[in-house]
């Protein structure tokens, strides 16, 4: 991923907590990243004039069943909503749902784009294939008509981007799924899609391949795992902040489940898994004797990452003066193939310290 991208956070136990409102404005931009796709539009018109009942093998409200027309129930933020059983034409609303529909093998008829740029690497070939149901910007609407003209069976969404479920309704069965409940949002959503689409036994697959994957690592590079304690962080988007993770953030989890012990700083952080911090605080830092970092694809620190890693007091940690300073596109995972990303970035920095 080449564009702009953004990461939770770090505190030690003695960090300054910013005032409740600036943490919440920054969850709000991380929640914009972490979806990939930026928040939806409010205040969308209303379906009249669209032509609803003009697609083709629609019931009149633009909903296009089943090929068999036995369905199933399905529970969501909006309580329990009818789904086909086997839905074949899908539109998904953010980047969770896309991931998860790849990494399971299917693939969406119609995504919601903010720009390629916000694509994972491993996803850009297909998805340049499908058509997109939005403008390619950053916070851009929902083309109901587009929608609507794609003639879905399902609609998969999260209720981090707010999108406008009432007139989505009316065009298909639409599922938003509990993103904002979720501390591990690219296991969740994966969970939660595959039961939307009925594809248990495919998710058991993937799952299968991860956890095989951390426990490889895990045993693989046990000395080198047992003597390195690991902050994680990334460069955040406030001049003189930045972003510290723990063991309750998604990468933190990924990161544990493959061995991964964690200095002071990132084991302070709370149950909310992620911490702005000053650059006045770099010095917390100090005890970790490597750091893994959120960086572009091409290896650079993301975001301000460049601001971060050029202060006099980052010059001095002793995981920068050894060069055991590790980063991933990953950082911020929306699926399977992202998590698997992690532990490839993690196994090539433990082959390095194993050198």
């Amino acid at each position: 991923m080449t564009g702009p991208s953004l990461g939770d956070s770090l505190m030690s136990a003695t960090l300054t907590t910013p005032p409740d409102l600036k943490v919440d404005e920054e969850f709000t931009r991380i929640v914009n990243e972490l979806t990939r796709r930026g928040l939806l539009a409010g205040g969308i018109a209303g379906l009249a004039g669209l032509g609803l009942a003009a697609c083709g093998g629609s019931d009149g409200k633009g909903h296009t069943p089943s090929a068999s027309g036995s369905t199933r129930t399905v529970s969501s933020v909006n309580g329990a909503i009818a789904v086909p059983a086997n839905p074949t034409r899908v539109v998904t609303l953010d980047g969770f749902t896309m991931a998860a529909m790849f990494d399971l093998g299917a693939a969406p008829i119609g995504v919601y784009s903010a720009g390629e740029q916000y694509v994972e690497p491993q996803f850009v070939e297909r998805w340049r294939q499908i058509p997109k149901i939005s403008d390619g910007t950053v916070g851009g609407a929902v083309d109901l008509e587009k929608v609507v003209a794609l003639r879905p069976d399902l609609i998969l969404g999260i209720d981090g981007q707010k999108p406008p479920y009432e007139q989505l309704k009316e065009i298909a069965p639409t599922v938003i799924l509990p993103f904002n409940a979720s501390n591990a949002p690219w296991r969740d959503m994966a969970q939660d899609t595959a039961t939307a689409l009925g594809q248990a036994d495919a998710l058991a697959t993937v799952r299968k391949r991860y956890t095989e994957r951390a426990a490889g690592i895990k045993a693989t590079y046990a000395d080198e795992l047992g003597k390195l304690r690991w902050n994680l962080l990334q460069g955040g988007f406030d001049n003189g902040q930045f972003w510290l993770y723990g063991a309750a953030s998604p990468i933190g989890g990924i990161l544990a489940d493959a061995g991964v012990k964690f200095a002071d700083a990132s084991q302070a952080v709370g149950a909310t898994g992620q911490q702005s911090m000053s650059y006045e605080t770099i010095g917390k830092l100090q005890n970790a004797d490597a750091i893994f970092y959120y960086a572009t694809n091409t290896g650079e620190p993301a975001n301000l990452g460049p601001q971060l890693f050029a202060q006099p007091l980052w010059k001095t940690l002793p995981a920068v003066t050894t060069d055991r300073l590790y980063g991933t596109v990953y950082f911020l995972p929306s699926g399977y193939s992202d998590a698997l990303g992690v532990l490839d970035a993690l196994e090539a920095a433990l082959k390095k310290l194993a050198a």
